[in-house]
Order: C-alpha cells, then sequence, then structure tokens
C-alpha cells in the first residue's frame, strides 16, 4: 500500500480487472500479519499525520471513500485506526455506509445499536459507542440498514453526534460509501476535516477516480491523499521511483442501485 498525493494520479493507475477477494478479517492488522504489509500502514500513518498538520481542528476528522465499491476504503479505514490507536491515540471509527455497512463484520461486534439509531432520535450518543478492546479503539457501527440513509447523515443529528465525538477523541475516521455511487460521502464532507481516497491497483479506472475527486472539490472537500491499495509488493519500487506508462480501459459490470452492488467486497492484502 502507498500513499500519495492527488498530483501523482496519473503514475499509478492501471487498467481495471474485475476479480475481486472477499475475506474482510484476513486484510485487518494482527500478530500474525506480514512486517511488510504492518509497515505500509504505518507509513500511511506517518502521511496522514503529515498531510492533518496544518489542520486547526482540535479533532481531527477523516472521511474514508473511494470511487466504487470493493477498493478496499473499510479495511483501510480500520488498519489506520488500529496504528493511531497503537501510538496512544483516542480513536474512534464511525460506519457511514448505512446502506452496505461492514464495519460490525470485521470486528465481529454487535450492530443492534449505532449511527442509523442515533441519527433517527432511538439512542443517545454514549448508547451507541462501542469499545473494541483488541484493537484499542472505540467503534459506532451502522445499526439496522434505514430506508432514507441520505436524510439521516444530512440531518442535523449527525453534527450533534460529531460534536459529541470531538470533544472525547483526538481522531475521528468516517467509513462512507463510494463517492460515485452514491451522494452521501459529499454531503458529510462539508463536517471533516478531510477525505481519504482509497484506490485499488489493477481494478479502479482513472476517469472514474477524477469525477469522485471532482464531486469532493465541488464540495470543497480537502483529500488529505490517495491510498493504493492491494499493490504487488515487487513493483512497489516502480511506483515510487520509476515513470511508468499505463493503458486504460473501462470494463466495469456494476448494478449502481440504492444498496450499490450485492458483491462488493473488501480487498484482501494481508498476505500479498
Amino acid at each position: 500500500m502507498i500513499f500519495f498525493k492527488k498530483k501523482n494520479l496519473a503514475k499509478v493507475l492501471k487498467k481495471p480487472t474485475e476479480e475481486v477477494g472477499r475475506n474482510y478479517k484476513k486484510a485487518i492488522l494482527n500478530k500474525q500479519s506480514k512486517f511488510a504489509f504492518v509497515e505500509s500502514y504505518k507509513t500511511a500513518r506517518t502521511n496522514l499525520i503529515y498531510s492533518l498538520s496544518a489542520e486547526k481542528d482540535k479533532c481531527k476528522k477523516v472521511i474514508f471513500t473511494s470511487s466504487v465499491p470493493a477498493e478496499g476504503k473499510t479495511t483501510t479505514c480500520l488498519n489506520l485506526a488500529i496504528t493511531f490507536a497503537q501510538m496512544g491515540e483516542k480513536v474512534v471509527v464511525l460506519d457511514s455506509d448505512l446502506r452496505k455497512p461492514k464495519l460490525h463484520k470485521c470486528l465481529d461486534m454487535n450492530n443492534e445499536k449505532g449511527m442509523s439509531n442515533y441519527l433517527a432520535g432511538l439512542e443517545s450518543a454514549e448508547n451507541v459507542v462501542q469499545k473494541c478492546e483488541e484493537h484499542g479503539f472505540d467503534v459506532v457501527t451502522a445499526g439496522h440498514i434505514p430506508p432514507n440513509p441520505s436524510e439521516l447523515l444530512n440531518s442535523p443529528k449527525m453534527e450533534e453526534l460529531l460534536t459529541y465525538l470531538s470533544e472525547r477523541y483526538n481522531y475521528i475516521f468516517l467509513d462512507m460509501p463510494p463517492v460515485d455511487v452514491v451522494t452521501d460521502t459529499v454531503s458529510v464532507s462539508k463536517y471533516a476535516t478531510g477525505v481519504v481516497l482509497v484506490v485499488r491497483e489493477n481494478y479502479t479506472h482513472q476517469e472514474l477516480l477524477k469525477k469522485a475527486i471532482e464531486s469532493l472539490e465541488f464540495a470543497n472537500a480537502k483529500i488529505l491523499g490517495i491510498v493504493l491499495n492491494d499493490i504487488d509488493n515487487k513493483m512497489a519500487s516502480k511506483y515510487k521511483y520509476s515513470k511508468y506508462g499505463y493503458r486504460y480501459s473501462y470494463k466495469y459490470k456494476y448494478n449502481y442501485n440504492y444498496s450499490y452492488s450485492t458483491d462488493e467486497s473488501e480487498v484482501d492484502t494481508a498476505n500479498k
């Protein structure tokens, strides 16, 4: 995995493929994770801290998103939360993808009470925050999938929740839906310190990523950086040091509906 700035976008994209892994837990940092895998997230953590250094917010609110499904945004969000917690930072992760939530599956957590319950006025903020003892940070799962996710995320209750959490944590990480699929992420970006875009090697199409960036910038969101995910370690040095030529093609077969794709899955990078 590589964390890079938007200006280097054209150098790191290849043509997309359609093969997607589906092992969430294998891609989460743990004691058995390989050294290079762990260090890649520590490097991304350092770069993210640097990108946030000029921001005045006492509590940094960072959105993690992608252009389309299955690029690894959820596992990237969780793994960076783990590395920040290892530094002693107070971190809370919000599953703000109220259409296809996965945070509770990745962490084996209860999803009976979550963001949707709070935003609908059914639970208090303190009742929807759970502790993830294994990784050292707190979590707000999505809760039950609501019929009106966009309206809930744009309600005053969303800002109230972030204000409540900002008084108690150093970092709030929001796992949001893909930008090119629904408008939720662009709408919520007004509350965030900045946005991290996750890109999957051999999968993300350049034009779709550019479209996502344009949508975020139109909403005046600050793009903190782009994470290149699921990279071939043998090729990693070439991404860093050489001028590489790529060809682009369009080959997506997504069903962009209310719940975007029933086949969405996170990328397994743990053993690459």
